[in-house]
């Protein structure tokens, strides 16, 4: 009886945990909507020259910070590596910084319906003579680090039975793989299909080239959450509904991408 007492009253003193807190209620409550994503990675989110952190997913955020009744957005800059862990530790309310759906994360994380298209390209120098993905044998290769196309550059090599020159490499920061291609030591970029014609806009030296197989499913953007946060998941998915529905969602993507991939964002989430 004293045992079963003492753990009734230990189980009275330990911290709430997520999967008993409301997170949408408290984003209400709170007035601040946290949303977790690494600066970086234009045109969803970087630095302007007044160093101000602007892009697609802050003006996605402010946007649901209205619709959730003038709450006010709250960018938190992380590391991209650990960022579902931190999720997780409570840093940020939901991940919304340009995050490919894939089957790895999903086994952390519920997806939000999409909200970008997130097909892959690969970044090479226009005079490399690089022009498909079965061209990369003996050269060097590489990826954002904590991103889905290391996994792409890996299933590529097999699929058209090439090696790359070494291990394929991770930089934690688009601008640092553009510097490393320009000084000559990296041959490709593997990153978001958007991501990299935005960059290469900028650039008369450099062309993006689709990066596709058979050996892997459609790619989506989508938020991400916590398993547990599944009202606040629900009220956000509505919300993008809304947002495509009156427009807002295809005259953002028109700012930031130069078109709209409305279209071919389904209203489901990502599931494997």
């Amino acid at each position: 009886m004293l045992k079963k007492f003492i753990i009734t009253l230990v189980a009275c003193l330990l911290p709430v945990s997520f999967a008993t807190a409301d997170t949408l209620g408290d984003v209400k409550s709170s007035g601040k909507l946290v949303f977790g994503l690494e600066a970086g990675y234009k045109p969803f989110e970087f630095l302007d020259e007044n160093n101000k952190l602007v892009g697609y997913d802050i003006d996605v955020g402010t946007e649901i910070g209205k619709r959730l009744g003038g709450v006010t957005p709250s960018p938190q800059d992380t590391n991209w590596s650990t960022v579902i862990q931190s999720l997780y530790n409570g840093d940020f309310d939901l991940i919304l910084g340009g995050m490919t759906a894939t089957k790895e994360r999903y086994k952390r994380v519920n997806f939000s319906y999409p909200y970008m298209d997130a097909s892959s390209g690969l970044l090479v120098m226009k005079n490399s003579g690089i022009t498909s993905p079965s061209m990369l044998g003996g050269k060097v290769v590489s990826a954002g680090a904590g991103t889905p196309q290391i996994n792409q550059l890996e299933l590529a090599a097999k699929e058209h039975s090439i090696s790359y020159k070494g291990d394929i490499k991770t930089f934690d920061k688009d601008e640092v793989a553009y510097a490393a291609m320009r000084s000559g030591r990296l041959d490709a970029y593997a990153s978001t299909l958007v991501s990299l014609l935005a960059f290469a806009q900028t650039s008369d030296d450099v062309t993006v080239i689709p990066f596709t197989s058979n050996m892997w499913k459609a790619e989506y953007t989508s938020m991400a959450f916590r398993k547990e946060d599944e009202s606040f998941r629900s009220a956000i998915n509505q919300i993008i509904v809304d947002m495509k529905n009156d427009g807002t969602l295809a005259s953002l993507q028109q700012k930031w991408f130069g078109q709209s991939f409305v279209d071919l964002l389904p209203n489901e989430a990502p599931t494997w």
